[in-house]
């Protein structure tokens, strides 16, 4: 009975924090000299593996080692965008992120006596507002970014349980949970040819006003594939720890990330 309940309290937990490292930020940009108001949009996806250590509520805290394919096993629907807006050296970001998750499991013992099973769904959504002012604007591109990221956190969790089927019962359970990180960066943009260029940005945040302290970094590439259209692929690394109010969660989230901005 207590390896049924740890197998699914793992399982549980897991999909609990399987979104909440990931962090929002779109990689296109209009150059600061232009005077005009400027637009750019960027779909991506980052196929992050995850790693660490979390708790909630009641449950034990668990060890996570998750790759990619494991995350998309439990996956319903997610959404993630990049939204920028630049006049000049002003610019101001948006990143919107929104996924469903969803898993059972079931367990039957000895002989059949006990059968234990569990549903659970995972709602998360992220949003991230921050300002950017360029810096430098020369060959190389250097901006300073300030802004906040909002989480919220949904699991609905029911588990049933019978008896040589006569004796029957149910648990439900629900966990709500949300709170908000400052957090500061730069972003560099370094020319390499005419279509192609280097993209680096680094953020730390949370100092304990939500997490105790959140960084992350990602170094990739950036191709021109018309004057409204550019894709990009490089490598993200991000580290949360969280530690509040009986939720613990301490992950790094690691992986490639590809994208296709349209800019206006």
């Amino acid at each position: 009975m207590i390896t049924i309940t740890c197998r699914i309290c793992r399982r549980l937990v897991a999909m609990a924090v399987l979104f909440t490292t990931v962090a929002t930020f779109g990689t296109g940009a209009a150059s600061a000299a232009e005077d005009g108001l400027s637009y750019s949009i960027t779909p991506y996806l980052w196929a992050t593996a995850m790693k660490g250590d979390v708790q909630g509520g009641r449950l034990p805290e668990t060890s996570v080692d998750m790759s990619f394919s494991d995350i998309l096993d439990v996956l319903d629907f997610g959404f993630m965008t990049a939204v920028e807006v630049r006049k000049g050296r002003l610019g101001f970001l948006f990143d919107g992120i929104y996924m469903k998750v969803s898993d059972s499991a079931e367990a039957t013992g000895p002989r059949g006596a006990l059968t234990v099973s569990a549903d659970a769904e995972v709602r998360q959504t992220m949003l991230a507002f921050a300002a950017a002012w360029r810096v430098l604007d020369d060959r190389v591109s250097l901006d300073a970014v300030g802004g906040i990221r909002y989480n919220r956190i949904e699991v609905d969790a029911d588990i049933d349980a019978s008896l040589f089927g006569l004796l029957e019962g149910s648990v439900s359970r629900s966990v709500d949970k949300d709170w908000v990180d400052p957090y500061v960066g730069v972003r560099v943009y370094v020319p390499v040819t005419d279509a192609l260029r280097l993209v680096g940005y680094l953020d730390a945040g949370g100092f304990g006003v939500g997490s105790d302290f959140t960084w992350h970094g990602l170094a990739g590439l950036e191709y021109a594939l018309s004057e409204t259209f550019a894709a990009s692929l490089g490598y993200r690394y991000m580290h949360i720890d969280y530690d509040q109010d009986g939720f613990r969660h301490d992950m790094v989230n690691e992986g490639p990330y590809a994208g296709l901005t349209m800019r206006f």
